[in-house]
């Protein structure tokens, strides 16, 4: 059927929310090696409406003294060499079981010619008949072998007997494979006449349960559970079933008394793998570790690869008869994925080389890949570095141009990617002012305010603009790679701290194509592509508001983060591409152009501004200079941390600006600060450098970075070191704002 896909070798391992699974797909680990490039697994997500669970059940043992001897099998597997294969499991078989099973594993063998030493049946009768000895009633309690099983005890009514063998068939019954239906929280229930687990309705939002994973323990009873689910599943999809005939099937019931384990001197298994005994379980109820949860910890009990999916319920029942209790009234312990082992590659081979996060592209991608512009990971966003020119070699050469460009002319930066978050109701201003140090409930519309965020230790957050476009409406904006954090945390005041508040929040990062105009000439461009020019009266620095461009409703924000002349315009992200080629191609007539990450870098670094580079989560409002911006009027989240006297404690590592005064005229990020005379050890550090640039307007590189005491400290010469480049020149600390200090160009 075209619209079935059947994936054979796939596992499902492990149930989650709104109709989750994820399924490990083992796609050549059965192949030799050098197939190709075929990984040896696939991990697969795979989201549903509704889902069956049809996972069958697994055959238990019977725990009874030297039960691991080589030879000692299931009576299934022993049925499957037999009826799969064609092959004899052992010259001799003991058959064993409390169940019909055991009596059909009986019956194959005597089918296929298989000598069969002797069915033992733990109940009082037995529903078989052959040419072979048969005993009620009867345990199997002992084996013996060297290398493998030679012989097995027999204990009945008329006293033990010692039987030769090479092979035991045992069955303990089944236990249906009810896993995935505990992964999101639900417990299985105890079914008496199965002596099993079943998996509780409803236990996963969507999924039904068909087959022996049921309690169905005939074929034919599974494939009519099978039909009534899938049934079930189309009805409950809006759909009209189509009316199947199943094909005829053993149908015959199955029975079974409970037997989990026979007394005796030796060892009785229950986790072969984790060696785990039933005199373990015994001994760990007699410790007082008589929990379910308790005994699997201190036992190991289910906790080797196979996490106790064959013995598992043996050992609840030992367990259970330690305590006193019922098995129901025992329970079991909690489920959670993975179903089976998954290999860390398999699941992270989806996060190799770019599929490690969600690539973020702007809507002007297309036009800046056009124009050559390498990208580089800007938090989850791809930006470019720079846009190269015929004839540029090096990426410091278009750099420099572009920085000089903006001095001079105009240039248009992508600047989409940055975090913006809606914020609507009337409670805006007091969230708002909650998050930020500094009062915004006060901005007046259309005006933009500068804010700072601090964590709840006092420590900075983030940094951003907020502009008021209503009384009850702001836009707030981010940096790129905080975008995410900053939104979890106003959701967390919003729903946590105050529910009661009635405010709206909505990051509509991707709804706007954002561009920055920056430059002496930002405004000519700007009128030119507006409905209505700008009157500088109206729009003054700071300012923003609806505008049209070119017809089309927009946001214009007149604020710089180059320090010259800046605006920054926002159109719905259809629109981005097209007005991204626009203001370009307006922007080169006027002999500017588009500029990237480099250059703003290097603007942003004249004028002092911060990033994530400086506020990397160990820096105060205090190490920034801004301690004036931490509102003694109102309270924020983080303002009684901030004030902690370590926090304020003039030797903090405190911004500067640096530039070289040495032989070397370079500076390096990472760099850490000594006094002049000292020797560059830890002993002696004084701190460290952030952001470095070379400035093509003033001539030589500039830093930003920490220096203890470091505002008292402006004209005083120091040593940079840079260990890991074997780079040491001296530096002299200048003020953070090292081009137009006064703002003069950013107002113009």
């Amino acid at each position: 059927m075209p619209n079935v896909r059947l994936m054979p070798r796939t596992t499902v391992t492990g149930a989650y929310d709104q109709g989750t699974f994820g399924a490990l797909e083992r796609v050549a680990q059965h192949l030799p090696s050098g197939q190709g490039d075929l990984p040896e697994a696939c991990f697969w997500r795979i989201v549903c409406r509704r889902s069956i669970l049809a996972a069958g059940a697994l055959e238990r043992g019977v725990a009874f003294a030297n039960n691991d001897r080589p030879g000692v099998m299931m009576a299934s597997a022993v049925r499957s060499y037999v009826n799969r294969y064609g092959v004899a499991p052992g010259k001799a078989v003991v058959v064993f079981g409390n169940n019909d099973n055991a009596a059909r594993t009986a019956q194959d063998l005597a089918r296929a010619g298989v000598q069969i030493a002797a069915y033992v049946e733990a109940r009082e009768s037995a529903a078989i008949k052959g040419d072979f000895p048969i005993y009620t009633n009867a345990q199997i309690c002992n084996t013996t072998g060297r290398r493998g099983l030679d012989g097995v005890t027999l204990r009945h009514a008329g006293g033990e007997i010692k039987l030769a063998a090479d092979c035991l068939a045992m069955s303990g019954g089944w236990n249906p494979t009810v896993h995935l239906s505990g992964h999101m929280g639900g417990r299985p229930v105890w079914e008496d006449s199965l002596q099993a687990f079943l998996p509780a309705k409803d236990a996963v939002p969507g999924m039904l349960y068909a087959g022996s994973a049921n309690g169905e323990m005939s074929t034919q009873a599974c494939l009519r559970s099978g039909a009534k689910m899938a049934e079930q599943v189309i009805k409950d999809l809006g759909k009209a079933p189509k009316k199947i005939h199943l094909p005829k099937a053993e149908d015959e019931a199955y029975a079974i008394t409970a037997l989990w384990s026979v007394p005796g001197k030796a060892r009785a298994w229950l986790d072969f793998q984790n060696d785990v005994t039933t005199k373990d379980v015994v001994q760990s109820v007699q410790e007082n570790y008589a929990s379910v949860e308790h005994m699997k910890r201190y036992t190991t009990q289910g906790m080797a690869p196979d996490q106790g999916k064959n013995s598992n319920v043996s050992a609840l029942a030992i367990l259970a008869d330690a305590t006193g209790q019922s098995i129901a009234g025992t329970g079991t312990t909690t489920f959670r994925p993975p179903y089976t082992p998954v290999a860390i590659a398999a699941m992270g081979a989806s996060g190799a080389g770019k599929g490690f996060a969600p690539e973020r592209i702007s809507a002007a991608q297309k036009a800046i890949e056009e124009r050559g512009a390498p990208l580089i990971e800007a938090g989850l966003w791809y930006r470019p570095s720079y846009f190269p020119q015929p004839g540029e070699t090096t990426w410091r050469q278009s750099c420099d141009r572009e920085a000089a460009m903006i001095r001079t002319s105009v240039g248009v930066c992508d600047v989409s990617t940055l975090g913006k978050i809606d914020i609507q109701g009337p409670d805006a201003g007091k969230l708002l002012d909650l998050v930020y140090t500094n009062r915004f409930s006060t901005l007046k519309e259309r005006r933009v305010r500068y804010g700072l965020m601090l964590r709840e230790d006092g420590f900075v957050m983030d940094d951003g603009t907020t502009g008021r476009l209503g009384p009850e409406h702001y836009v707030m904006t981010t940096t790129t790679a905080a975008a995410g954090d900053v939104m979890r945390h106003l959701e967390f005041v919003h729903q946590c701290l105050h529910p009661n508040w009635d405010i709206n929040l909505m990051s509509v990062t991707e709804h706007w194509a954002q561009f920055a105009v920056a430059g002496p000439d930002a405004k000519v461009l700007i009128d030119g592509l507006l409905d209505a020019p700008l009157d500088t009266k109206s729009w003054p620095f700071m300012s923003c508001g609806a505008v049209k461009v070119m017809g089309v409703e927009a946001r214009l924000f007149r604020i710089s983060f180059s320090g010259e002349l800046g605006y920054e315009l926002a159109v719905p992200a259809r629109y981005g591409d097209s007005l991204f080629r626009i203001l370009l191609a307006r922007a080169e007539e006027m002999g500017g152009g588009a500029y990237g990450m480099e250059a703003l870098n290097v603007l942003r670094i004249e004028k002092g501004f911060i990033t994530h580079a400086e506020i990397h989560g160990r820096i105060t409002a205090f190490d920034l200079g801004m301690p004036q911006m931490v509102s003694s009027q109102k309270d924020c989240i983080g303002k009684a941390a901030a004030q902690r006297p370590g926090l304020r404690d003039p030797e903090r590592e405190r911004l500067v600006g640096l530039k070289p005064v040495g032989a070397v005229k370079q500076l390096t990020a990472g760099a850490h600060l000594f006094a002049a005379g000292d020797l560059p050890v830890s002993a002696h550090d004084q701190g460290y450098i952030t952001s470095v640039a070379y400035s093509p307007t003033l001539g030589h590189y500039l830093g930003l970075g920490f220096l203890k005491n470091g505002p008292e400290r402006i004209g005083e010469t120091i040593k940079m070191v840079d260990h890991m480049r074997q780079i040491e020149t001296l530096c002299e600390v200048i003020p953070p704002v090292a081009f137009d200090p006064e703002g003069g160009r950013t107002r113009a």
